[in-house]
């Protein structure tokens, strides 16, 4: 018999979601979105990982040396102050060792760039000792610098030659041929051309900007850092049958002045670097949590309160505290299962939007990736809200006085 009075008192409180509809599209939708906001941002947080770590892969670099943070340096030629020194000679030294195949120092500078030379913008420039380390879409790469660095002097010729990124071939509606001025200062870019060889999108992505690939030496010449050999980073590939750690180790000990990272390391001080993003993200689902929770519980809580009369009168005709509360509480159950399949199934549609817009914004596909794990715990929260707000209304219509409540 009592498992008969707790069917009946479920079968009523699915009654109730029926007849009162405007009220459970609200309490749905609370819960939905509660959902949402959890499935999404987890599905970012996993995307955005996933993704680092094939682009890493994909870089086909074991260590990152670095010279600590790249400074805004406002008023001089380039913009940026590079903490490494003597690149050219740490890139011989290293490149030596017999655990490592390469040693490829990286330089980012702004420049001028334009077909005309009255029209120039600025744009990032990756110099690189060459173009092996950029995947090139179409044309080929550029010379390398060895003919402009020459021990320590740079008197060569420079090659004439770059890369485009694809951002800027868009822009400047350029083609593998065409020639684009190039300098530090507006007067070197009128004065000094490029002939565009390939197009290459890898750092367009890394970087959000548009960009150009040139020979290192030539940068630095271009942008004042040839005096001090500088670099923005050292990425270093390790052989196949050597430690990437024992590397590491050594980097470190003899150039404790700089920071040598593995993939995951590198890919962990980007992610520690967006710690105001992510924090921010997090206050937002708990923030859409306790909205759904808040939201659910006033609505189940109103329901109480208008329906006290035919609550009081169904505990007078003899119906326990327990089978009254039940027949509230189940409601907020229902809205809890309800928001879970709602949320779980929105997810899927809600990912591909946001995927079309990051592709377009920062070039990058898969940055949301939904996984059943992400799903499980977007579900599980919309099931604890609908089971803590039908333990609160249930427990405000168990204590219902039929006297007080029918004599009003």
């Amino acid at each position: 018999m009592p498992s008969n009075r707790f069917t009946a008192a479920f079968g009523l409180g699915l009654a109730r979601l029926r007849s009162d509809r405007l009220r459970t599209i609200f309490a749905i939708t609370g819960v939905t979105l509660a959902v949402l906001s959890t499935t999404l941002l987890g599905s970012l947080g996993v995307g955005v990982v996933d993704t680092g770590q094939q682009k890493f892969d994909a870089a086909n670099r074991d260590l990152w040396v670095s010279g600590g943070p790249t400074r805004i340096a406002p008023g001089t030629v380039g913009g940026f102050e590079s903490g490494i020194v003597d690149a050219h000679q740490f890139r011989r030294d290293v490149g030596q060792w017999r655990s490592v195949n390469t040693a490829a120092p990286l330089l980012f500078q702004t420049v001028y760039a334009g077909t005309e030379s009255g029209d120039l913008q600025t744009v990032i420039a990756v110099g690189a000792s060459g173009s092996a380390g950029f995947t090139i879409q179409q044309g080929t790469g550029f010379t390398p610098d060895a003919a402009f660095y020459n021990d320590g002097a740079y008197n060569g010729t420079r090659s004439g030659e770059l890369l485009v990124g694809t951002e800027l071939q868009h822009d400047l509606n350029a083609s593998i041929g065409n020639t684009l001025h190039v300098g530090g200062t507006v007067v070197d870019a009128r004065q000094t051309t490029y002939n565009i060889t390939g197009v290459s999108g890898t750092f367009s992505q890394f970087l959000g900007t548009p960009t150009i690939g040139v020979p290192l030496a030539e940068l630095q010449s271009m942008t004042g850092a040839q005096y001090t050999d500088r670099a923005s980073l050292i990425t270093v590939d390790v052989k196949d049958s050597a430690s990437v750690t024992a590397v590491a180790d050594r980097l470190r000990e003899q150039y404790p002045e700089y920071t040598v990272r593995t993939n995951s390391e590198q890919l962990q001080a980007i992610v520690a670097d967006r710690v105001l993003v992510l924090a921010a993200g997090g206050v937002l689902v708990v923030l859409a949590v306790l909205s759904g929770l808040a939201l659910t519980i006033n609505l189940l809580s109103l329901l109480v309160a208008q329906e006290l009369p035919a609550l009081a009168a169904l505990r007078a005709l003899g119906l326990s505290r327990t089978v009254i509360s039940t027949i509230v509480a189940a409601q907020g159950i229902y809205y809890g299962v309800a928001g879970a399949i709602a949320g779980v199934t929105l997810t899927y549609p809600a990912a591909a939007a946001l995927n079309l817009l990051a592709r377009s914004l920062v070039g990058f596909d898969g940055l949301v990736q939904v996984t059943p794990r992400v799903l499980t715990a977007g579900a599980l929260i919309a099931v604890a809200t609908g089971v803590l707000s039908a333990f609160v209304a249930g427990w405000r219509a168990s204590g219902v006085r039929p006297l007080d409540a029918l004599s009003r």
